[in-house]
């Protein structure tokens, strides 16, 4: 959820979202199923604009997305919340053979 919120703040209206959550993509795909009530307000507000935007979300494997994986397993050794406006360097070599061969960076869930 913050990663759309991230992205709508910035103005980012194209997003592709790449999960290993397959949790996180049936609840995109079925939004008026109910989340969980610590999360109901929330979840409203990023389906709002989620609404607002080129949105889609897919499912992709961990292992097929290695800078995710990276990123992920990174940030749980953070005590703050960090952005990069370009790939951190510890990435950059996996980038290179990811699935989809693209220089870019992309905000990931896992």
């Amino acid at each position: 959820m913050r990663a759309i919120e991230i992205a709508f703040e910035k103005n980012w209206l194209n997003i592709w979202l790449e999960t290993d959550s397959s949790l996180v993509v049936a609840a995109f795909n079925n939004p008026t199923k109910p989340v969980a009530w610590p999360l109901r307000n929330r979840w409203q507000n990023v389906l709002f604009m989620t609404n607002h935007m080129n949105f889609f979300v897919t499912h992709i494997y961990r292992e097929d997305n290695k800078a995710a994986d990276l990123i992920a397993n990174h940030g749980l050794t953070l005590s703050s919340f960090i952005s990069w406006n370009i790939a951190p360097l510890f990435i950059t070599d996996c980038m290179s053979s990811n699935k989809l061969g693209m220089p870019s960076f992309r905000l990931c869930s896992s």
